[in-house]
């Protein structure tokens, strides 16, 4: 009959598939005009293409089938209802932007070049500090105190320079060691004391980045410790390989996140 369409020709001129279709009555949200009673076949008018185009285009969008029927039902509101979506979708896109963030941080603390060894024995120079978080500071300033003395001294840096954090402490309270590897005849002077630190076993992950990221890196290095199955005692290390000078770009900065094993959990792996 003149107006009427069978569910193939109003799928070709909506862009909505027969199934999709199918749904739409089965749901109440587009409805056919005609249903044959002999041959249940769909049958739909012309006026309801632009309808269906409108509802093709609102699904595109992500709207949720509630809130076209919301919009179908009072047309009125229908710059709210948009509205509301709009704001719905902004809400997705910070979400999704953020988890897209971590995911690249996650695949970039996955591709770190890890490693077993034994760190070696050396002469330091050292602070003892007591770390307080977020009280970081401590670290770099003992860390100056100890490069300012060397220079005073005219003592040779044998090694980079790092801090080892104690297992043990109240919570995240616990003892710092920041050290600087120094060669020949040193003395201590004042809290500055000098230690041979002993040759210990470690697992290694190396982070290139900024160190204010380098604490998103000390899970990855643990996970992967662990899945290894290896067994830690709690005790960390932070070695500067590279920073300044050898660059300027916190980018560049490569620190070796160490956790410290067992005695005989290197020979053993």
């Amino acid at each position: 009959m003149a107006g009427r369409l069978l569910i193939s020709q109003f799928a070709l001129l909506t862009g909505l598939s027969p199934k999709t279709l199918r749904h739409y009555d089965d749901i109440d949200l587009l409805k056919p005009e005609w249903i044959d009673e002999t041959s249940g076949y769909r049958q739909y008018g012309v006026a309801q293409v632009s309808l269906g185009i409108h509802i093709r285009h609102w699904r595109q969008l992500g709207l949720p089938v509630p809130e076209i029927k919301r919009l179908l039902q009072s047309p009125d509101h229908g710059a709210q209802v948009l509205s509301q979506h709009e704001r719905r979708l902004r809400t997705e896109i910070a979400e999704r932007e953020g988890a897209l963030r971590n995911l690249r941080a996650l695949l970039k603390e996955n591709v770190m070049d890890y490693r077993l060894e034994h760190l070696p024995a050396q002469q330091v120079l050292s602070i003892r500090e007591t770390l307080q978080p977020p009280h970081y500071e401590v670290i770099p300033q003992a860390l100056q105190e100890l490069m300012a003395y060397k220079k005073a001294q005219g003592y040779e840096v044998s090694a980079p320079s790092f801090f080892i954090r104690h297992a043990g402490g109240d919570g995240e309270t616990g003892v710092v060691e920041v050290c600087l590897p120094v060669s020949g005849d040193v003395h201590p002077s004042g809290r500055i004391e000098v230690k041979n630190v002993q040759s210990q076993p470690a697992f290694i992950g190396r982070f290139v980045g900024p160190y204010e990221k380098t604490g998103a890196a000390y899970s990855g290095v643990a996970e992967e410790a662990l899945r290894r199955g290896l067994r830690l005692t709690g005790s960390t290390a932070e070695i500067y390989v590279k920073s300044v000078p050898q660059t300027p770009d916190p980018n560049a900065y490569e620190t070796d996140i160490a956790f410290f094993l067992e005695p005989n959990e290197l020979a053993e792996g």
